[in-house]
């Protein structure tokens, strides 16, 4: 009886043995299975992060300019030549050696200034004998006179001394004209130009001897397209830019219109005074000239590389929130590479101006050297610089 007790009693502790073996492998097993799910949900985002990766593109880089405002001009510009509405060539009114030369090309000379002399020897010693054989056929003259007034004296000897008594003052006064002649003199004021002559020369009349220019009756002359002619008003402001002077900006104004069409060329005739600090411009300089048509105030202002036109439309890209936005515009005056924008764009937009051909709306893009970008700036009067640069939109 005590033995089948015991019997029992062990195979009881067997089967509870067993019991704990397995429930361990169990657990075991579990906690093996659940590391095995986690690693492999890890596995599968990673996997899900990277094809994300792989479909999203890099951003873009460009570069942007700001919307700024600012005065902005219509003008036309064309090409020049300066000319002098107040020119002399100076002949020779006498024949003669030339003795001395007094000025020399370049010299600004006065109106009466003496610039060459002649050998006036042989004049003089005219002069002298023309003036006392005046003075005897003077005082023969005067003698008939009184014998003609006594009743001892006949008319025509009277006659005869007041005909020889006046040609020959007539002479004396060729004469001295000829000595005066004689001294080479400036007919105008201004800068002499060329000097034709050199002393020990003999001239002849109406050799040319100099040229003169004056260069305060400068002018540039013009000749725009006839579409034109209603465009331009006496008074109107020029910017002329001279290639002798590296092109430093000169200021004018229209003074005279020619309401002719040349036939041949389409084209009106228009005159401009010019401001000449220093007496700078010299006839015959060649320049570019632009005509200040018109001018808007305060207006928003962008560079023209920025703008992109296609089928007569244009727009732009502006950034916002790391992307490319496309965006139409409309343009007014162009002037010197900058552009109005009267519809589109807001005061301090970021607008790209370089990379923007190969974008799309939407883009994502990188902003590079920001802190370098060009705000457009409004041209001035006096820093405007060649066909046609600002038109009618």
């Amino acid at each position: 009886m005590r033995n089948t007790n015991k019997n029992a009693t062990e195979n009881s502790f067997s089967k509870l043995l067993v019991a704990l073996l397995v429930s361990s492998s169990l657990i075991f097993s579990g906690c093996s299975d659940s590391g095995q799910n986690d690693s492999s949900a890890k596995d599968g985002e990673s996997a899900e992060l990277s094809e994300k990766k792989k479909d999203e593109k890099p951003a873009v880089p460009v570069e942007v300019v700001s919307v700024s405002r600012g005065d902005i001009q219509q003008t036309y510009q064309t090409i020049t030549t300066l000319e002098a509405e107040k020119d002399a060539d100076v002949v020779a009114r006498s024949s003669g050696l030339v003795q001395e030369i007094l000025v020399e090309e370049g010299d600004m000379v006065e109106k009466g200034q003496l610039m060459a002399q002649l050998d006036v020897e042989q004049l003089s010693l005219e002069v002298a004998q023309l003036s006392a054989t005046s003075k005897k056929l003077k005082k023969e003259l005067e003698r008939q006179t009184s014998l003609y007034a006594r009743k001892l004296g006949s008319s025509d000897t009277l006659d005869r001394a007041k005909f020889e008594y006046e040609s020959q003052l007539a002479q004396y006064k060729l004469s001295k004209l000829k000595l005066n002649y004689a001294s080479i003199k400036a007919p105008i004021s201004g800068i002499v130009t060329e000097r034709m002559v050199k002393q020990g020369n003999f001239i002849n009349n109406n050799d040319k001897l100099f040229s003169i220019v004056d260069p305060s009756s400068l002018v540039a002359v013009l000749h725009l397209p006839e579409k034109e002619l209603s465009n331009v008003q006496k008074n109107q402001q020029i910017l002329l830019a001279m290639d002798a002077l590296n092109n430093q900006v000169i200021l004018g104004s229209i003074d005279r219109i020619r309401p002719l069409i040349d036939k041949s060329t389409g084209t009106f005739k228009v005159v401009a005074k010019l401001d000449n600090p220093n007496n700078k411009l010299q006839s015959g300089m060649f320049g570019k000239v632009e005509v200040v048509f018109d001018m808007h105030a305060d207006s928003l202002l962008l560079e023209q590389q920025a703008v992109i036109t296609q089928d007569n439309r244009s727009h732009v890209f502006v950034v916002r929130d790391e992307k490319a936005i496309q965006t139409p515009v409309s343009i007014g005056f162009k002037h010197n590479g900058i552009l109005e924008i009267t519809d589109g764009l807001k005061e301090n937009d970021q607008v790209i101006t370089t990379g923007q051909q190969i974008l799309k709306h939407d883009t994502r893009v990188e902003v590079i050297g920001l802190e370098d970008a060009q705000v457009a700036e409004p041209t001035n009067n006096e820093s405007n610089s060649a066909g046609k640069v600002a038109a009618n939109p």
